[in-house]
């Protein structure tokens, strides 16, 4: 299955548009998505300050709701990611 992936923040150096196509194995769930994602950002980002991106971001479903780590996906989904934001 596929999913459309909103990108936020420091999300959007993951692609050079503001969406990212992920792929998933069927009846994933947003703990699957941010395994996906930390993958995506070892393998082409190990440079950049995405490292902990996955763990600590936060997805929001279609229509705007906070998600957690049991929220299965469907198939053509469109989820946010939006980035932890710290300041001072």
């Amino acid at each position: 299955m596929e999913i459309q992936l909103k990108l936020y923040g420091s999300s959007k150096i993951l692609s050079d548009k503001d969406t990212l196509n992920i792929q998933l194995p069927n009846n994933s769930d947003i703990k699957k998505l941010r395994d996906i994602l930390d993958k995506i950002i070892s393998e082409k980002y190990s440079k950049s300050n995405l490292k902990s991106l996955p763990q600590t971001a936060a997805f929001f479903s279609e229509r705007d709701e906070v998600i957690n780590d049991s929220y299965k996906l469907r198939n053509k989904e469109f989820i946010s990611i939006i980035p932890p934001i710290g300041g001072g």
